[in-house]
Formats: structure tokens, C-alpha cells, sequence
């Protein structure tokens, strides 16, 4: 039997500046917001977190704003890691698979983690089952009608076309494809017009494992849009704030 997904929209969550430090709660994804900018102050403490193949890609950046977010972002994420597994962020092996999604390479692999980033603002997802996230700057100049004619359906394309917001509608289908196929550990490919992202449940291209997915969009900030995907049953969010006070508390 193929798999499925259902899709909802939760509207604006409230962000929590309070980490999760007592572990990873069954039926809960963690979901962290931060804006790279306003965590410059880290960058060299989030260097020297990251291993030496880490380090090396971000010196490869051409453009200091893509170093940066880079090197903050993957510092932060190895601290959220070293909290849950209970070891030094800096020591913290990942594999990949071979569709380059990360993953922990330690004997306790219930902690399962992703993250987005797009225009300067990023997300990171932990939970004990496997999941995705996507988060896209909603650009009001975005041309986004050759791109929906190639990967949406034409019931997709119907629905942007009606809204009163297009460009939202398609920001919103679009973080919903991308977050699934990141929780399958899969890259864009040629069913992506199949990967259901309307509200409500579809079913997935019969390639895909049985799998009951759920996902869930939100808004970040005024222009962006988030999505998370996990399986089922329905699990708690919990929202938390990557800001100067909520980072004193890990580094």
C-alpha cells in the first residue's frame, strides 16, 4: 500500500524563549527560530565547535553572509545535539545517506534532527522519529508560475491561482513538498507533482514506503513560511527562540 500525507495549517505559533534541556519527549518535535544576524556574536565560539570537514566548507564560502550562517547555524545545531545525547558538541559524529541527509552516527540514534534556512532566518526540527523541515522567504517578486506548472499538480496550480495571496498559497505548497521529502530522506525528483500538499490527506506515489506522514505549516515572521513533516500519530510542537538569552543558557 502506498503511503500518505496530511496536510494542515497552524497559522502563527507562539515562540517559546525557553529550550527543551530535559530531552526529547515522545510525540514532541522541537522547532528552533533563529535569525543569523542577530547571532553574529557566536560565530567564533560556533567555529570551534565544528569538526575539521565542517570548518574547511565553511572557509570555501565565497561570500561572508553564506560563511557565517553556515558556521553559526551548524555550531548551534551541534550544541542542540550534544544537550540531547549527552556529549561534547564539538565530538558529535554525522552520517549521511546517500541522498546527503544527515543523521547521528552514535549508538543512540532516537534523537533525529533537520534544518532550513532561507534570506538570513533558519529552523531547526529535533525529535525521537525522522522528520523534515523547510523554511522559504515568501519574495513578493517571485515568479512562481513556471515553477508550479512544473512541479505542482494541476489542482495545486487551481489553488494558488484562486487565492487571494498567491504567493503565499505557493510558499506554503511549496515548504510542505520540500519538508516531505526531506523527512523521506529523499531529494527533488521527478514525483514531485505527486507529493500531495493540499489540506487534508493524500496519498503518495507508490515508490514511497507505507507511511502515514503528518505535515504542518506555520508562519515565522511577516515573509516567511515554515513546514514541518513527521509521521504519524499527531505530535506536539513545541516553538522555542534561538535569541541572545536563550543561547546563554547552552554555550
Amino acid at each position: 500500500m502506498p503511503g500518505t500525507v496530511e496536510c494542515s495549517f497552524i497559522g502563527r505559533p507562539a515562540w517559546d524563549q525557553q529550550p527543551a534541556s530535559d530531552g526529547l519527549h515522545k510525540y514532541t518535535v522541537y522547532i528552533w527560530h533563529g535569525v543569523t544576524a542577530g547571532l553574529l556574536h557566536l560565530y567564533d565560539a560556533c567555529f570551534t565547535l565544528l569538526e575539521p570537514q565542517e570548518q574547511a566548507r565553511a572557509l570555501r564560502y565565497y561570500q561572508l553572509k553564506d560563511k557565517q550562517r553556515y558556521v553559526i547555524q551548524h555550531g548551534i545545531l551541534r550544541v542542540l545535539l550534544g544537550q540531547q545525547v549527552n556529549m561534547p558538541a564539538r565530538q558529535i559524529p554525522f552520517t549521511y545517506n546517500s541522498n546527503k541527509k544527515p543523521g547521528l552516527a552514535v549508538a543512540d540514534r532516537s534523537c533525529h534532527f533537520n534544518i532550513s534556512h532561507s534570506a538570513g532566518e533558519f529552523l531547526i526540527a529535533l525529535g525521537d522519529t525522522e522528520l523534515g523541515i523547510d523554511i522559504e522567504w515568501m519574495n513578493p517578486d517571485f515568479a512562481y508560475a513556471d515553477v508550479a506548472s512544473q512541479y505542482f499538480s494541476a489542482a495545486e496550480v487551481d489553488y494558488i491561482n484562486s487565492s487571494p495571496d498567491a504567493t503565499a498559497a505557493f510558499f506554503l505548497l511549496w515548504t510542505r513538498k520540500e519538508a516531505l521529502l526531506k523527512a523521506c530522506g529523499t531529494g527533488i525528483d521527478d514525483n514531485l507533482p505527486d507529493m500531495p500538499a493540499l489540506d487534508g490527506k493524500g496519498t503518495l506515489p507508490v515508490d514511497y514506503e507505507n507511511i502515514g506522514w503528518i505535515t504542518e505549516s506555520f508562519f515565522t515572521g511577516e515573509n516567511f513560511m515554515g513546514s514541518i513533516t513527521y509521521p504519524s500519530p499527531k505530535t506536539c510542537l513545541q516553538f522555542r527562540k534561538l535569541d541572545i538569552e536563550t543561547l546563554c543558557l547552552l554555550f
